[in-house]
């Protein structure tokens, strides 16, 4: 049996000096997220010795948000730097591996002159003008791996923040369009924008031809007493499901915390924000349940 490769403390230039030529890393941001586009980038960091000012650079998701703004400049002001970008469109026509594939391409090809190697995180290939090795984890292995996959993520934050303004219920604002509780309750309430990824769950679940009934579903203030003794419950994702009165009205949700399934109360205000641990099951917030089904909420709401 092989054994696993230890990562090194930080990225290195260790793999860049073994290929010969000009070598960029590649590595992407926003594969999985139900919303927005794909972003890929290629960093060329200059010859020699590690750069002073990327020293403490590694995997983007390891570096909080003003620590990859930071390294971002710096890799800018340095190194060679191509972004590319694959829309949500093409992300549902040709699917995420392959718009994914797209924009790594792009983006060594917005470096203007082709490299000689590039190092892309993961195992896909993308079809580029140069020899391809691939690092699995290379975003904790290679530094200009790392570059590029903080690069990759700053771009598509910055997008996603753009669009968060004219689009604020999904809370894209915070979540960059990955699916967050916020997230699905924003697309129950209101629906898929064109930024949303109609080829993934759960949007091909709740609005496929095979979805549920959403126009019967009410995320309004209740102003008469809530129908108890007929609880629906709607799978949002295996470990969230909203719970509808028997007359359609939004009144929480069932969440796994931890471990525990947790009845979590919703209101709503009079221009229909919502209101964590309020509303007419506000006396229920927090309570914990064996598992998300009517039966369990029956008993719930009749101690």
């Amino acid at each position: 049996m092989p054994v696993a490769t230890p990562l090194p403390k930080w990225p290195t230039l260790h793999f860049e000096r073994e290929l010969a030529g000009t070598v960029c890393g590649v590595d992407e941001a926003g594969y999985s997220p139900i919303a927005g586009p794909v972003v890929a980038a290629a960093v060329v960091l200059p010859r020699g010795p590690k750069p002073r000012g990327l020293r403490g650079l590694t995997d983007s998701k390891l570096l909080s948000a003003a620590a990859r703004e930071r390294f971002y400049e710096t890799i800018q002001r340095i190194a060679n730097v191509g972004v590319g970008i694959a829309s949500v469109e093409e992300i549902d026509r040709l699917n995420i591996y392959y718009a994914d594939m797209l924009a790594m391409q792009r983006a060594v090809e917005a470096l203007g002159d082709t490299p000689d190697a590039a190092l892309v995180d993961g195992r896909g290939r993308p079809r580029v003008s140069c020899t391809v090795k691939t690092l699995v984890k290379g975003d904790r292995r290679s530094l200009s791996i790392a570059a590029a996959s903080v690069v990759a993520k700053v771009v598509r934050d910055r997008l996603m923040h753009e669009l968060a303004p004219r689009h604020p219920h999904y809370g894209w604002e915070t979540n960059v369009g990955y699916a967050t509780d916020r997230h699905y309750l924003g697309l129950l309430r209101k629906g898929p924008s064109e930024h949303h990824r109609r080829s993934f769950a759960p949007l091909t679940t709740l609005f496929g031809p095979e979805g549920p009934a959403l126009s019967s579903f009410r995320f309004l203030p209740m102003r008469e007493r809530p129908d108890l003794g007929r609880p629906v419950l709607l799978e949002l994702r295996p470990d969230l499901h909203a719970v509808f009165d028997g007359t359609g009205h939004h009144v929480g949700v069932v969440k796994c915390l931890r471990g525990k399934w947790t009845f979590r109360a919703l209101g709503y205000d009079e221009e229909e924000k919502v209101l964590p641990g309020s509303g007419p099951c506000a006396a229920f917030h927090g309570a914990h349940l064996p598992g998300p089904e009517p039966a369990a909420l029956l008993r719930l709401f009749r101690l």
